[in-house]
């Protein structure tokens, strides 16, 4: 049932036309073909003279529907029976507006033969124009009280005392000028995905008992850390409390690591406004209401160990018959004494409910057949701690699948992919008798039991270079300064020699120019530098020799280059 006040233009229009001897607010149906007379529903009042006024409904370009008044350039009167003195029919014109086909027109219009009318003066400003102006205005001020009395009887337009009753009648009331309230910050727990609804009237506490209440359902999206939630006071005379003390939820809620107050909590300092009591009152609807499917559904799920709810009505073809079947999360013996009380409590009168059981479960055994960890890896701890870590997501993340959803891969990577560790991942999926598979799609009413999930390889994205070992030469003739010795030079040059050798590396090459810098000591010797030669037998059993000014050898990453036979030539003379 629909209320739709009339406007003061429409009933000044019609009461002229009435009082002019015209007929008002016929109603006809638009014809399916444009083209069509409106024909046999002719106007009742036939022949026509004159219609003063004609609306319906038409449909624009994006095929919305849209109120519409049409004028002489959309239609045209004309006869049934092909008499033009005589027209009793409506046809619309080839290049003016047309009505949506069935739908309904209103017609205002003077008949040919009509009685002679007393009053002659109606124009503007006349006595017989005021006086109907004037009942005319009243007719509409009637209307919009009625209009106002209508919505006051439902939650989203009742407004001020009125929404107080309608609120009533499902044991709400509004918040006056004095009750506390809050802002609640939820955390989300770490490794958790998808997403986690905080239910209204979730109670919270602090260590000195005062209790607060969401006040309406809130959702915390899989890309949200924290969301602010609004609590109150469970009564006006609950305590005021600090910031940061209200950290005990009385119910956990899987997913939320903790709660707390960022601010300390407040008295209103007006009454509940009307958008904020309709919220409230929204949510006490769903667990107050009965007889509904949304009712039975809710009210199973807030069964604890109930994950998900089937319902299908009349499902032998016979009316008045639901069957109901339940996911559960524990043992089923357990859970289904609670939910068939709840059924009893929630079912509407006269509808009989087929034996209670549970949904259909689809059991699947989940094998992360390759996992590739970023970089060389983790260490064996870490590894067990990453490992962790991915099972829970992939098991929140499969918790949130309702019966006859679809198991996709891209959700199961993105669980899995969360751990910045982690480079690839590939998921297999095996139900049992079945070939495995990457995604599943469940049947209508089936839920899915997870059996068990197994890790395949785990390997590193790049495998750890292997250190190496390259063996170096060297020829060195040269020229003693008086008082060295033999040993005394060949001592100091292979020690300066294993230092430089250790020095080397992918940035730094070894070449005889810059061996030649390492082993100076003109106090001690001089080195024939036109005759020394460098040899490097590699970690690949390769040969390279470097001279003055000719070749280098660049070592590998984790290449070490160790002393091999070194010879010096001692000649005659003095350096």
């Amino acid at each position: 049932m629909s209320y739709t006040p009339r406007n003061y233009e429409d009933i000044v229009r019609d009461v002229l036309t009435t009082l002019t001897g015209g007929t008002v607010r016929e109603s006809l149906t638009a014809p399916a073909d444009a083209e069509e007379l409106l024909v046999p529903t002719k106007l009742k009042e036939r022949p026509v003279r004159r219609i003063s006024h004609l609306e319906g409904t038409i449909l624009t370009a994006s095929g919305a529907e849209l109120p519409y008044r049409f004028t002489a350039a959309d239609f045209e009167l004309v006869s049934a029976e092909g008499d033009d003195d005589n027209p009793d029919s409506i046809q619309f014109r080839e290049e003016g507006r047309r009505p949506m086909p069935g739908s309904t027109l209103v017609v205002n219009y003077y008949p040919i033969r009509t009685d002679p009318t007393p009053v002659t003066d109606i124009s503007v400003g006349s006595v017989v124009r005021t006086v109907l102006e004037t009942i005319a205005r009243e007719h509409a001020t009637a209307y919009l009280n009625l209009e106002h009395i209508y919505k006051s009887a439902f939650l989203e337009s009742a407004e001020g005392p009125s929404l107080d009753k309608v609120v009533a009648l499902v044991g709400v009331q509004r918040m006056q000028a004095g009750h506390p309230v809050a802002k609640l910050r939820v955390e989300r727990r770490a490794g958790v995905s998808g997403r986690i609804t905080i239910p209204a009237n979730t109670a919270v506490t602090d260590d000195k008992g005062a209790r607060y209440l969401t006040k309406t359902t809130t959702t915390l999206e899989s890309y949200e850390s924290t969301r602010d939630v609004s609590v109150r006071g469970e009564s006006a005379a609950t305590a005021i409390v600090e910031a940061g003390t209200l950290t005990r939820l009385e119910t956990l809620i899987a997913g939320v690591s903790a709660v707390s107050n960022p601010e300390a909590s407040h008295n209103l300092n007006a009454p509940e406004s009307d958008a904020d009591l309709r919220a409230r009152t929204k949510t006490a609807l769903k667990g107050n209401v009965r007889g509904t499917r949304d009712a039975l559904t809710y009210g199973l799920l807030a069964v604890d160990g109930v994950k998900d709810v089937a319902i299908v009505e009349s499902p032998n073809d016979v009316p008045g018959e639901i069957s109901i079947s339940v996911a559960t999360t524990g043992n089923a013996d357990d859970v289904l004494p609670f939910v068939r009380q709840r059924v009893e409590e929630l079912r509407p009168v006269g509808i009989r409910v087929l034996p209670i059981g549970e949904t259909d479960k689809r059991i699947v055994t989940v094998t992360i057949t390759e996992l590739t960890l970023a970089g060389t890896g983790v260490t064996d701890s870490e590894l067990e701690t990453l490992k962790t870590g991915v099972l829970d997501r992939l098991r929140a993340c499969f918790d949130s699948i309702a019966a006859g959803g679809k198991v996709r891969r891209s959700q199961m990577l993105a669980a899995v992919m969360q751990d910045s560790a982690i480079a690839d991942v590939s998921i297999s999926l095996l139900a049992h008798g079945e070939s495995p598979a990457e995604e599943l799609q469940l049947n209508d009413g089936q839920t899915l039991e997870i059996e068990s999930i197994n890790f395949g390889e785990i390997k590193p994205e790049d495998e750890p270079e292997t250190a190496v070992t390259s063996t170096v030469g060297a020829f060195v003739p040269l020229l003693l300064a008086a008082g060295t010795t033999s040993s005394e030079a060949e001592s100091a040059l292979k020690t300066a020699f294993d230092a430089h050798l250790s020095t080397r590396g992918p940035q730094s090459q070894l070449t005889v120019d810059g061996l030649m810098t390492a082993l100076r000591d003109d106090t001690r010797y001089t080195i024939i530098r036109g005759e020394v030669s460098v040899t490097v037998e590699t970690h690949d059993a390769r040969f390279v020799q470097l001279t003055d000014g000719q070749g280098a050898y660049t070592p590998i990453t984790d290449e070490t280059l160790a002393a091999g036979e070194f010879n010096i030539d001692i000649r005659e003379g003095e350096a």
